[in-house]
């Protein structure tokens, strides 16, 4: 009998589609994957509603496995730091020195020192801005009273701490 709230279309080889998803997209990204996917199951007017709900129900339960393995473990603690290092090395290699997080939560690297104003941060001297992922560096907030320097971030993440402030 076929399987149809894990069909054996959506598999290749030993992976199926939902891994391949985590194993390819920031998890941030995966997260919103997820969550849309079962918001369409649940708004899908089909006739077997029941079916459509178990759907929604298996992709919410796969989402919760892997934020309970990314917040739950040692192992993927570190992989989180590594994934930081990594993406702050890339930054400063792109030139970026700072990072600082507007009133609405969205993340921005500068490649010189940003000022803040009423709603956001911003670059006077007409350098480059960027913006990144709102999930990352959550150490880094709106209430800052001067940007984060990369450099020191980078150092607090290379020494095994997230929150250097």
């Amino acid at each position: 009998m076929a399987d149809n709230i894990k069909p054996e279309h959506y598999r290749t080889g030993e992976i199926d589609l939902y891994e391949a998803w985590y194993q390819t997209y920031p998890f941030n990204e995966y997260r919103a994957i997820m969550q849309a996917v079962a918001e369409r199951y649940m708004r899908r007017d089909k006739n077997d509603r029941a079916e459509d709900l178990d759907k929604a129900i298996y992709t919410l339960q796969r989402l919760k496995e892997k934020e309970i393995e990314r917040t739950g473990d040692k192992l993927t603690h570190n992989y989180r730091v590594d994934e930081s290092i990594f993406l702050l090395k890339g930054l400063l290699e792109r030139g970026f020195e700072y990072l600082s997080r507007d009133k609405d939560e969205e993340l921005w690297m500068y490649d010189v020192q940003p000022v803040k104003s009423t709603k956001r941060w911003s670059d006077a001297d007409g350098g480059r801005a960027e913006r990144i992922g709102t999930d990352y560096f959550p150490e880094v907030q709106w209430s800052d009273d001067e940007p984060t320097r990369i450099v020191d971030l980078l150092a607090i993440y290379e020494n095994g701490g997230e929150n250097g402030k």
